[in-house]
């Protein structure tokens, strides 16, 4: 299968099955009266029953890319996922630019528990906090473990802009991969 075939007959599948997740939807929810607003209850169920349709649709195009895409291609698309999310950090990415230390800092009272920069070597080993992963696309043991290739791209991204200069990532270990947090070593 060519590539342009293979991302029709994704975008095809992903259409067919947001159509069939709204039929399923509309069987389910109540009727309203024109003008009427969702209270919230309902309103939390509906949107907690899209979040998982696109988690389950989400880790069904991963599974259909590790079938139908040679590994360098997946990790290019994954890791190009990875600098298009970290977009959403920008102003803190700004903020800290040239300023490893503060950016560093920052990340700590959100989703990193340590940090170890070693200039002489150029290296920076980022280790997130014990939690679940962080990303809302990932649905737990569905997820597959080659969506951290995504992180690898957010972590590149996001460092290279605070620092300044190219930086490669690998990862160390992860949740999806079975361990009990993310840690990353960076080289730059």
């Amino acid at each position: 299968m060519r590539r342009n075939d293979f991302l029709k007959t994704c975008a095809l599948g992903a259409c067919g099955c947001g159509a069939l997740s709204l039929l399923g939807l509309a069987e389910t929810s109540p009727e309203k009266s024109p003008g009427q607003t969702q209270a919230g209850p309902d309103e939390t169920a509906m949107l907690r029953f899209q979040l998982d349709g696109a988690r389950e649709r989400f880790a069904s195009l991963l599974g259909i890319m590790g079938e139908e895409l040679d590994e360098p291609t997946r990790d290019k698309i994954l890791r190009k996922l990875g600098g298009a999310c970290s977009r959403k950090l920008a102003p803190l990415v700004n903020k800290h630019k040239g300023d490893l230390e503060g950016f560093i800092a920052a990340t700590k009272t959100a989703w990193l528990e340590k940090a170890e920069l070693d200039e002489k070597a150029g290296t920076l080993r980022v280790v997130g906090k014990p939690a679940p992963c962080a990303c809302p696309l990932v649905k737990p043991g569905r997820t597959s473990a080659s969506f951290c290739r995504c992180t690898l791209g957010w972590q590149e991204a996001v460092f290279s802009a605070v620092i300044g200069k190219p930086v490669t990532a690998e990862i160390e270990e992860t949740v999806l991969g079975g361990g009990l947090r993310c840690s990353f070593r960076l080289r730059f």
